[in-house]
């Protein structure tokens, strides 16, 4: 395992300024309009270092160290290329937000048609259509809310990268080395965080964004919790909550404003705390030290011997994100009352 996440970091950093090195000579930028913080040209393809980096890394381990049998885990690695591949498409056509919408269908139903599905909910066994609509619907609601996240530079792959390490802590304290696999993701996303540090030299895109939030989203079918199967969605969605839980809010604002859940603004939580008057970069820290928190807290669910005393933590925990974006709101409804603020909402219709 040391090596093969050794080879994913290394591969990673020598990968991505490669891929830098091609955005530049044919104009591959992310596009600069109303909702994006940032100015300039800046590449998009960091995605595409850090998944060749994972899956030569990967396949390294899988075919020269793993003992695990991986043909059970195929459907999961072919919805994994599918949002990959239309990612990268994605940031090559600036694909229609519909057509997008599709593809992430066609990948989720891959998975959740398979063997691989929640079959329990906070210990009740619920029938198989209703466990499979539940993953169907979880692996959409993660890839929207990672892409959607991805606002800042290390966010995205700075909140993944800690959750990709938390979630390689929780697989292997079970038995199986599928947690392997995501301390390699982790590495490969490290050696693209090198180049994403602000001020960034290159963007996931969302070939990177999109795929991150998918195998965040998966990593509950790799393997049982233990003791906690019954609550490991709980789990997951505190690991995935500062991006759950911004997605929900701008679900909820756009259909309160009468405009297409499609649509775009500058109105997500590191908007609003850069509006408030935070800078990018103290915006970025503040999040993925709340990120670390939240890491600290699935681990002591996990770890804790007490089941009761964990499910509080867990909703002790929950209950604490959802105050701070709570609060988060209402400061800045109050800054944009008072004054305009630094970022106006900036709402743009689907394209």
């Amino acid at each position: 395992m040391l090596i093969a996440t050794g080879c994913a970091f290394l591969l990673s950093v020598l990968i991505t300024p490669i891929v830098i090195a091609l955005c530049k000579k044919y104009n591959w930028y992310d596009e600069v309009d109303p909702r994006k913080v940032h100015k300039g040209a800046i590449p998009r393809l960091g995605g595409l270092g850090v998944f060749l980096a994972f899956i030569v890394a990967a396949a390294i381990y899988i075919l020269l160290f793993s003992q695990e049998d991986y043909i059970f885990a195929l459907p999961i690695f072919s919805g994994g290329l599918i949002i990959f591949v239309a990612g990268v498409l994605d940031d090559f056509l600036n694909l229609r937000a519909k057509l997008k919408f599709v593809i992430q269908i066609i990948a989720a139903l891959t998975v959740s048609l398979s063997p691989l599905y929640f079959h329990t909910i906070l210990g009740f066994t619920i029938p198989s259509v209703l466990g499979r609509i539940i993953t169907f619907l979880w692996i959409i609601g993660l890839v929207n809310a990672y892409n959607l996240i991805d606002g800042l530079d290390w966010l995205c792959g700075g909140l993944s990268f800690l959750t990709m390490l938390t979630m390689g802590f929780i697989l292997s304290s079970y038995g199986k080395d599928a947690g392997n696999l995501y301390f390699i993701l982790a590495a490969a996303i490290a050696g693209f965080l090198v180049f994403n540090k602000p001020p960034a030299k290159i963007f996931l895109g969302d070939g990177g964004s999109q795929t991150l939030g998918y195998f965040v989203a998966v990593s509950p079918l790799f393997n049982t919790f233990g003791a906690f199967e019954d609550t490991k969605i709980i789990v997951l969605v505190l690991l995935s909550s500062i991006p759950v839980t911004d997605v929900i809010a701008a679900v909820w604002r756009r259909k309160r404003d009468h405009r297409a859940i499609f649509s775009a603004d500058r109105a997500h939580i590191h908007h609003k705390l850069v509006n408030i008057g935070f800078s990018k970069v103290t915006t970025v820290g503040f999040l993925l030290m709340l990120q670390f928190l939240i890491c600290l807290s699935s681990l002591g669910v996990i770890f804790m011997r007490n089941k009761k005393s964990a499910v509080v933590l867990l909703f002790v925990a929950l209950s604490f994100v959802y105050l701070f974006f709570i609060t988060i709101h209402y400061i800045n409804r109050a800054v944009n009352i008072k004054m305009r603020g630094h970022l106006d909402a900036a709402p743009q219709e689907e394209h």
